[in-house]
Formats: C-alpha cells, structure tokens, sequence
C-alpha cells in the first residue's frame, strides 16, 4: 500500500482561504445539515447555565450560540476571519476569536466542554486538535 504525504500547512492554508470565500454559502446550505446534530452534543456534554465551552472551527458559530443559550459560557474559535465574523453578526454577546485548532491558545482545563462539530475532515494535523 503506498502511503500519500499531505504538506499540512498547506493544506490548513487551504482550507482558511476556502471558508473566507464560502460563509455565505455554508450559512445558506450546510448550517442546516450540521446544526442537527448540535443539542444532542450539548446534552452529551451536559452543557448548561454556567458551564465553560470552547467551540473550535465555530464556523457562524451555530453550537457556541445554542450553548450561550443555555446560560453557558462561550467561546468560539475559527480560522477563517470571515467566519469569525459572521459568527459575531449572527450571537452578538459572545466572543469569538481566530484561532488555529491544531494551535489553540488556551491551557489545560480552561473549559469544561470542548466541541469540534464535523472539524476533523478539514485539518492536516487532526491528532493536535484533539490531544486530550
């Protein structure tokens, strides 16, 4: 079996160029599909009214604004500016940051639930997002 090498960084490249140019599009279409799986995620996590969320590659930041909508405390990541963006337009009140998922700038423990709704597929390096 050969074994295809990926550059990741720029495949990450990549992919932050492709959603500065598609969140209108995502907004229009894809946020329905990915947005059914959100409250049964939140209540996986048993997210409610204090709890600390981190939402990576938020997108318009669907989930940080149904977890904000249960009383918790939110932030959302993206790489994408435009996303970023979007996200804030759509839940004023939350913070939203750009971020790197395989780089987040958070520590250890800096939230109780930490959600990356349908990421993976789209990071080079999917094993530093999700390092537990």
């Amino acid at each position: 079996m050969r074994h295809t090498i990926i550059d990741a960084d720029a495949f990450r490249d990549f992919e932050a160029a492709g959603w500065e140019e598609k969140t209108a599009p995502y907004h229009r279409f894809f946020g329905r599909i990915t947005g059914r799986a959100i409250e049964r995620l939140l209540d996986a996590a048993q997210v409610g009214a204090g709890t600390s969320v981190l939402d990576i590659a938020t997108g318009p930041g669907y989930l940080a604004g149904r977890a904000a909508g249960r009383g918790a405390s939110v932030i959302g990541t993206d790489i994408a500016p435009a996303m970023v963006a979007l996200a804030r337009e759509l839940n004023p009140g939350i913070e939203f940051r750009r971020a790197d998922a395989e780089e987040l700038p958070f520590g250890d423990g800096s939230f109780e639930a930490v959600f990356g709704n349908f990421v993976v597929p789209h990071l080079g390096r999917p094993e530093r997002a999700v390092e537990l």
